[in-house]
């Protein structure tokens, strides 16, 4: 009998923003199928009805991957659950999940959401061969290894020597419905939230802020294309959305212009994606799939980005709301906006949302376990 504990080291609950939200849609449409227990960091919290078992046990500290006592509790929960399987989200906890493997003989499932020691190597922290030892510990003892990118899966073959048949593609999942969605209404919400009137376009960029390539691209809005953006007579904002705690990244906050707003943090989010009528996402490094992309056109938001950004998604699948510059021209990638605002809004294909649904997605996994 499937039976699975999965260990997530951050804050996904409430969720909020893309990676957060990838875990916790995953857990929730898995629970709905098989028995599964997350063990996670203490600040999750959340008033929705779980399909799973939740403990919030785990310290909010990344020295948590190195502390023995973390590595024993994680033992001891999966001695009391003694799961079939054990998913790692994020390799990070790779030394704990190993021993528990080991200690009640299940198999271990790795999720990938990036190849993570290349995004910092690209960051050039110090810490990337630390994240490449444990990457590399995780992926060469995983039973399965799940990836969100085809580029992502064959650079971990070729990087880390895997084995294909234990390699699974499984991209960013949503649970947007379609006919859910009514931009009009949030349009008018927004709008009049901010003192826009009606005839004011929105453009919309949301992420964890205090994260790097993130942050850049908040200083690429405000520094790059705001100023374009006035020069050629927009009519409308750009809003910013997200989490900023990292004291390094608090010069943000001051950073100012009279087409920007940076609104910080919301429980809404999901209502400035349906306002929105285009998504930019100025971000210009930073491996894996870019989340909010394929969040943002789920919400039939017109996308625009830098070519290399697109890591992930089918573009074949709705190349009307797509629309790329070279990146870091942003003369380009301003007048791709402006192109991009003449555009439909409506949601795309039936296809796009059974390619992205979760519950496709976490069916395909099971189907797997049940094989295996």
């Amino acid at each position: 009998m499937i039976n699975i504990m999965s260990i997530v080291w951050y804050k996904v609950l409430p969720p909020k923003y893309g990676g957060q939200k990838g875990i916790a849609y995953f857990n929730q449409q898995l629970g709905k199928t098989v028995p599964l227990t997350c063990i996670c960091s203490h600040e999750n919290k959340t008033e929705e009805s779980l399909s799973y078992n939740l403990k919030p046990v785990l310290p909010k500290s990344r020295w948590q991957f190195f502390n023995p006592l973390i590595w024993k509790k994680i033992i001891n929960i999966s001695k009391e659950i003694n799961p079939s399987h054990i998913i790692l989200e994020h390799p990070y906890h790779a030394i704990a999940a190993l021993r528990a493997k080991k200690k009640i003989k299940a198999k271990l499932i790795v999720h990938a959401h990036n190849i993570e020691h290349l995004r910092f190597k690209e960051q050039n922290k110090w810490w990337w061969r630390l994240v490449k030892y444990l990457e590399s510990k995780a992926f060469q003892h995983a039973d399965i290894i799940i990836f969100k990118t085809e580029t992502d899966l064959q650079q971990a073959i070729q990087i880390f020597n895997l084995k294909n048949e234990a390699c699974i593609l499984l991209p960013y999942g949503i649970n947007t419905i379609a006919e859910k969605i009514n931009k009009k209404s949030a349009k008018e919400l927004i709008q009049k939230r901010h003192g826009l009137y009606k005839e004011q376009m929105i453009l919309f960029f949301a992420g964890t802020l205090d994260y790097l390539p993130n942050a850049k691209a908040v200083e690429n809005i405000y520094k790059e294309i705001a100023p374009r953006l006035l020069e050629k007579k927009f009519d409308g904002k750009i809003i910013i959305c997200g989490r900023n705690e990292g004291k390094q990244f608090q010069y943000l906050n001051k950073l100012n212009h009279p087409l920007v707003i940076n609104i910080g943090e919301v429980d809404d989010i999901e209502t400035y994606f349906a306002a929105t009528d285009v998504f930019i996402n100025p971000v210009l490094q930073g491996g894996g799939i870019q989340t909010k992309n394929i969040e943002a056109i789920s919400y039939g938001c017109q996308l625009v980005c830098f070519e290399n950004m697109l890591s992930g998604i089918n573009k074949n699948l709705f190349t009307i709301h797509i629309t790329t510059a070279q990146p870091g021209n942003f003369e380009q990638f301003c007048n791709a906006t402006r192109a991009s605002l003449q555009k439909d809004t409506s949601p795309p294909t039936a296809e796009f949302y059974n390619q992205y649904c979760i519950e496709n997605l976490t069916k395909k996994l099971v189907e797997r376990l049940i094989t295996d």
